[in-house]
């Protein structure tokens, strides 16, 4: 049976919350924040799956880029990862973003060994535009990559309009 997935809009409120998720998760071991910079987040959401609150996904402008929006997401429920919840999400943020930032190029970091996290990027039409690494917080080297959406590799998941995420 599918999932019902939605978004609402995040707020400060939500903060304790995802906090909690990336406790659970121990999201640091797959990504550097689990937050949006709040003076450059231009879309921020909680993701709802069948009724529960299991997550938050965001788009950012970062300084210096003001044609590039930044994409951030994570799933705070491991019985959640892999059910494909993550492609859904991205792809209506994809959408939101051309809406409310017109035609801007759509990028994200990711870290290399996060293999789940990529290949639902490349389902969405991301391809992979540089690597690198940085310094984690325990001293150690991380591999990364930056990934761009490009509309010419293949489409974001297609859904009807009836089947479209928004705020409940």
């Amino acid at each position: 049976m599918p999932r019902k997935i939605q978004l609402r809009t995040a707020t400060e409120v939500d903060i304790p919350r995802i906090e909690m998720w990336a406790q659970e998760i121990d999201a640091g071991q797959y990504m550097s924040r689990h937050l949006p910079e709040q003076s450059d987040v231009l879309l921020w959401k909680i993701i709802i799956v069948d009724g529960t609150e299991a997550g938050t996904a965001w788009a950012e402008r970062k300084g210096g880029m003001p044609g590039v929006v930044f994409l951030g997401i994570f799933i705070g429920r491991s019985e959640l990862l892999g059910e494909g919840i993550g492609r859904t999400v991205v792809s209506d943020l994809i959408a939101n973003v051309h809406a409310t930032a017109g035609d801007v190029s759509i990028r994200l970091n990711v870290r290399s060994g996060n293999m789940r996290a990529i290949a639902c990027y490349r389902q969405c039409g991301f391809v992979q535009i540089a690597s690198g690494e940085k310094v984690g917080t325990d001293g150690a080297l991380i591999q990364t990559m930056t990934m761009q959406y490009s509309p010419t590799v293949g489409p974001a998941t297609t859904r009807s309009a009836n089947d479209r995420l928004g705020d409940p």
